[in-house]
C-alpha cells in the first residue's frame, strides 16, 4: 500500500504473536532509529493512551513512509516464513520501494536510506492538496489547466490529482458544478505532481550512492504500469521521478490480472 494506509497499532497482533514477524520489526526499527531520530515502534505499537499522539505523528511524511515500508518488509517477510513465495509484486508509489528490496533491487540498509530520504524530501515540499474525482483519467483531462496534474489512476473511473491550494480549489467547484463526484483527501502535500519537482534532482543524488540491481522478482512499475524493466530498476533518475510521476495503479492492476493462476496478497 501507499502513503494514507498507515495507523498507529498497524500489525501489533502479529508483533505480540509472531516472532519472525516481530524480528524484522525490530531490525528495521534499530536501522532506522539514527536516520528517523526516533524508535519506530513508539509510534507502531503506542500504549493506549498514545494512540491519538502516535497516528498524528504518522501523517508526518518523514515518518509515514518508513513506517509503511518497516511493516510491509516484515509481512512479506512473515509470509514467506510460513512459505507463501511471491511470483510477483505491486506496490502503490512508497509500496513500490518494499517490492524492489524484496526483489533485491536494493539492499535492505539501501532501502532504509532511500525511503528515509524521500520521506524527508517530500515533507519539505511546498505544501498543497489532492483530490479524489470519481471519473477516469481521460475525462478529468479536460479540465486540467497550469499546475493541475492527474497524480494518480487507481481504478478504471478513479483517479486523484494534485497541485496547488487555489488551482485544486477552482477545480473543485468546475467538476462539483458538472456533476462529477469528488472529494479532499487527508494529504499534506499534493504528492506525484508538479509541487515535488524541487526534491527531484536531490532525492536522485541519493539513489546514485546506492547499487542497484536487476530484481530477481518481477513487479509492476508505477510508472509504466507494466513490468519494470532490468533497464528501470538500476536508473537513478527512474527512481528520482517515481516522486514526481502519476501512480498508474490502474494500469498495474491490469497487468497482474492478465497473469493465470494469480492469487493477490495485500499488506
Amino acid at each position: 500500500p501507499g502513503q494514507g494506509a498507515q495507523y498507529a497499532t498497524m500489525g501489533r497482533d502479529l508483533y505480540d504473536k509472531e516472532p519472525v514477524f516481530r524480528q524484522h520489526v525490530d531490525r528495521c526499527a534499530k536501522r532506522l532509529k539514527p536516520l528517523l531520530g526516533v524508535d519506530l515502534r513508539d509510534l507502531l505499537f503506542p500504549g493506549a493512551d498514545a494512540v491519538e499522539g502516535a497516528n498524528n505523528q504518522l501523517k508526518q511524511t518523514a515518518y509515514t513512509q518508513p513506517a509503511l515500508f518497516a511493516i510491509q518488509y516484515a509481512t512479506a517477510q512473515q509470509w514467506m516464513h510460513w512459505g507463501i513465495e511471491p511470483t510477483a509484486m505491486i506496490g502503490h508509489s512508497i509500496g513500490e520501494y518494499a517490492a524492489a528490496c524484496l526483489a533485491g533491487v536494493m539492499s535492505l540498509d539501501d532501502a532504509f536510506r532511500l525511503v528515509t530520504e524521500r520521506g524527508r524530501l517530500m515533507q519539505a515540499m511546498e505544501p498543497g492538496p489532492m483530490l479524489s474525482v470519481g471519473a477516469s483519467e481521460e475525462a478529468v483531462e479536460p479540465y486540467l489547466d497550469g499546475p493541475v496534474t492527474v497524480s494518480v489512476i487507481n481504478a478504471p473511473t478513479m483517479c486523484v490529482v494534485g497541485g496547488p491550494d487555489d488551482a485544486v480549489q477552482a477545480l473543485q467547484e468546475r467538476l462539483e458544478a458538472d456533476d462529477i463526484p469528488c472529494r479532499p483527501l487527508r494529504t499534506s502535500h499534493a504528492f506525484h505532481s508538479e509541487m515535488m519537482e524541487p526534491a527531484l534532482a536531490l532525492f536522485q543524488e541519493a539513489v546514485e550512492s546506492v547499487r542497484l540491481y536487476p530484481p530477481e522478482v518481477p513487479f509492476v512499475s508505477n510508472m509504466s504500469g507494466t513490468w519494470i524493466t532490468d533497464a528501470e530498476a538500476t536508473d537513478p533518475a527512474y527512481w528520482a521521478q517515481h516522486i514526481r510521476r502519476a501512480v498508474r495503479f490502474s494500469d498495474g492492476i491490469a497487468t497482474l490480472l492478465g497473469e493465470t493462476d494469480t492469487a493477490l496478497l495485500e499488506v
